[in-house]
């Protein structure tokens, strides 16, 4: 991925640009030395300059921004005008221009000069910082709100957290973060070794970067611990600019443009002859740059070459408008024309997705000649999720749901819907399955059932115990066997055993997770754990009520040759794809055999995959192959499986089941040997076998759940108390639990009124004293 970079300086400004801004995805205004305040309307290819107006001499802006568009139509007012533009100048003021140039508003904002404005996200306050120190919160009409901090160096930078609750400034060396609900003192951290010259916070991923004269740019995270560091380059760094996606930024220096990915390393690296670039600002798609250059010129580039893999397919966006698919390992290649410019794209699951401005194009591999093309409501699409059966739009906060025929098959939504944005990490969808996690509430997720057939229909919530972080649905198999695999803040990896009924249970399995993967063709787990890539081959939150059997089911290795912050991108026909944080792919092969088996597993060709087995003899794929067929209710694959890795107590319960008389009570036992008591206990109470479902419960020495049945019922509690007695008999234990002592106590004080009873009602006489004593003492 790289910039194809357009000089715009043909009736341009006369003197050095300070600042650009885009008003919209064809208009760029830049402002500059010469006092001369321009607009640049981009137009099929060719740029129109003209000036709008031309300011006073003393007029020398320092910082630029429109008022921010909402994304939605339905968050603006109709009386309310976001033609507004804000401009700091270097005599300590900031400005509201509108759009014909007229100044509607003055301020005297600063001492010296004014060095930073800033819109937040809605546009309801602005910010400024300048060369007194001071940072200030004003009211969108320029009218004083507080000042959050104050400085014995200038503030040269500063940026809005992406909720809009604190300032990012810099002063000096260090970086500092003011929160507004606090009086606490700002976190304050050592940024570089010299002045702190650019800070820049993304809004999508939290991520912030700061650059100056120490030549080097750094990468943190939103509570000051250092994610990467560049080389020292050859100027210092006076611009940074996130792109409004939050996949990566643009960093500009003396005759140097360099594009790099969110976690820091470098794409592109450009060369221009323009001298230093004062000011980078991004389009709202993310496609197109416009920077201020000292030289006088205003550079605009795209972002092109954009390259996506799938199976054996790779897409590459090599101009705008221009994407050519190539089938690795044939001569076929494809050259796709778009009626405008790609601002997203999308591969997989047999499928391509375009999105341009104003439509969406679906092309298909076995057909690249006519794609499904449809318009699009708002032409705002932050992201692009895929499925094997559909595939979701989000734009800011409203999701849609298409077919790969066009045909659009419903909007979710939930209850608590608002108008924050949806983050993309916190999304999950499969051919059945769309999770989303609440805009407000980052505990809570939201189960919707989508079909190509039916309306989509929320389904119970689930509330985890920390805040989300990132999502995952497994691909493959039915509703029943849907899994979500969840990364909280604390970065500990869960699974989620979603139902029909709702939620099931719910286990923590790793800790330090960074990144997760569910396989496209199998039930594989993948994360990217601190040290190591692991590989769960057969993830059921059920079968982790064996510890040894589910041990046995995951691969670790070393992740030495991932080096930093990797981060897994596809995880497909048994290799696992990890992008390091130098940006270099690593491809590794973990699971080639249980890719295949899996395949004959979920095609039911249960002898194939006992004799890949047998030839493989691999203690991993026996165990593998045991734990789906306990799940699939195959007694003889089990049995043979178990018998292979030598859990020969497995082997023995298998034969006890196979000799049950019942149907039901065999299926109970298969679904007990899974170590699912609820669902085995459901299956005997639904089909009124009680006292079975009762001796269940004992053998696992589930002793409370076990009595409760007995007293609600009626059934074998002289049996549960029994069984209890003898058990803490073996275990030479006292009881202690009150249930059962109030029931033995009762069951004693009956038995004696019995024995005083009988006599009267049915006098029988004992042989002697002694013997009606001893009746008794029993």
């Amino acid at each position: 991925m790289r910039f194809k970079i357009s000089l715009r300086n043909t009736n341009g400004h006369k003197g050095l640009v300070t600042c650009v801004a885009w008003n919209s995805t064809e208009e760029i205004y830049s402002c500059g030395e010469d006092h001369i305040l321009l607009c640049w309307r981009l137009e099929g290819g060719t740029v129109h300059s003209s000036i709008i107006t031309t300011f006073p001499s003393e007029f020398c802006p320092t910082d630029m921004q429109w008022h921010p568009r909402p994304m939605q139509p339905s968050m603006s007012s109709k009386k309310q005008s976001f033609d507004i533009l804000l401009i700091t100048t270097a005599d300590g003021k900031f400005h509201l221009i509108n759009k014909n140039g007229r100044i509607e508003k003055s301020v005297e904002a600063h001492k010296g000069a004014t060095l930073v404005g800033q819109w937040n996200n809605d546009g309801s306050a602005l910010m400024t910082t300048g060369e007194d120190g001071l940072v200030k919160i004003w009211s969108r009409s320029g009218m004083l709100r507080s000042t959050v901090a104050r400085g014995r160096q200038p503030a040269l930078s500063a940026a809005w957290s992406p909720d809009c609750s604190s300032i990012l400034y810099a002063l000096g060396a260090h970086l500092l973060v003011q929160f507004f609900n606090t009086n606490a003192k700002p976190h304050k951290w050592h940024g570089h070794d010299g002045l702190i010259l650019a800070v820049a916070w993304s809004h999508k991923h939290g991520l912030i970067v700061s650059a100056g004269e120490d030549c080097r740019y750094k990468v943190w995270d939103s509570t000051g611990n250092q994610l990467y560091c560049s080389s020292v380059t050859e100027h210092p760094i006076v611009s940074l600019s996130w792109c409004a996606s939050g996949d990566y930024f643009a960093v500009g220096s003396f005759n140097t443009v360099r594009l790099c990915d969110k976690t820091g390393w470098s794409h592109a690296l450009e060369k221009v002859n323009t001298g230093s670039i004062y000011s980078i600002a991004w389009s709202s798609d993310s496609t197109q740059v416009a920077m201020a250059c000292g030289g006088g010129g205003v550079l605009t580039a795209h972002v092109i070459d954009r390259r996506l893999e799938w199976s054996n397919y790779e897409a590459t966006l090599v101009r705008r408008k221009t994407i050519e698919v190539r089938e690795v390992g044939s001569e076929r290649h494809e050259t796709l024309e778009i009626s405008d410019r790609v601002v997203k794209m999308e591969f997989g699951f047999g499928h391509l997705v375009v999105i341009t401005p104003s439509q969406c194009h679906v092309y298909a591999t076995i057909n690249w000649n006519t794609p499904a093309i449809f318009d699009l409501k708002n032409g705002s699409v932050s992201s692009v999720i895929l499925a094997e059966k559909h595939f979701l739009l989000v734009e800011w906060n409203v999701t849609t749901l298409y077919s790969y025929q066009g045909r659009l098959l419903g909007i979710p939504r939930w209850k608590g819907m608002t108008q924050e944005p949806i983050h993309t990490s916190c999304i999950a969808l499969c051919s059945d399955t769309l999770v989303i996690r609440d805009q407000s509430n980052n505990k809570l997720l939201h189960v919707l059932e989508v079909s190509s057939n039916k309306p989509i229909m929320e389904g119970q919530p689930h509330t985890h115990l920390q805040g989300v972080s990132q999502l995952a649905l497994n691909h493959v198999g039915s509703v029943t066997e849907r899994q979500l695999a969840v990364i909280d803040v604390n970065r500990d990896l869960f699974l989620i055993s979603i139902r029909t009924s709702g939620f099931g249970r719910v286990c923590k399995i790793a800790v330090m997770a960074q990144s997760i993967q569910w396989a496209t063709d199998a039930n594989i787990l993948v994360a990217m754990l601190d040290v190591t890539l692991s590989v769960w081959l057969c993830p059921s939150c059920v079968h982790y009520s064996d510890k040894k059997m589910i041990r046995k089911t995951r691969i670790d290795k070393n992740n030495s040759e991932f080096g930093k912050q990797p981060d897994i991108v596809c995880v497909q026909g048994g290799l696992v794809t990890v992008r390091r944080g130098d940006g270099a792919l690593v491809t590794s092969a973990f699971y080639t055999f249980f890719t295949s088996l899996h395949q004959h597993i979920i095609n039911n060709r249960w002898q194939d995959a006992l004799s890949l087995c047998r030839i493989a003899q691999n203690d991993i794929l026996w165990t593998s192959m045991a734990v789906m067929a306990t799940d699939a209710k195959e007694l003889s694959a089990a049995e043979e499986a178990y018998a292979a890795i030598g859990r020969f107590d497995k082997v023995d319960y298998i034969q006890y089941i196979k000799l049950l008389p019942n149907k039901i009570e065999k299926l109970a036992g298969m679904t007990l040997l899974a170590g699912d008591l609820l669902a085995a206990e459901g299956i005997l109470l639904q089909n009124g076998l009680v006292v079975e479902a009762i001796h269940a419960n004992i053998k696992i020495y589930n002793w409370n759940r076990a009595l409760e049945l007995a007293t609600r019922h009626k059934k074998e509690l002289d049996t549960v108390l029994q069984a209890r007695k003898k058990y803490l008999r073996i275990l030479n234990k006292q009881e202690t639990n009150q249930l059962y002592l109030s029931l033995t106590v009762n069951t004693l004080n009956e038995q004696e009124v019995h024995l005083m009873s009988e006599p009267t009602e049915e006098p029988e006489k004992l042989d002697n004293e002694s013997e009606k004593l001893n009746f008794l003492e029993l």
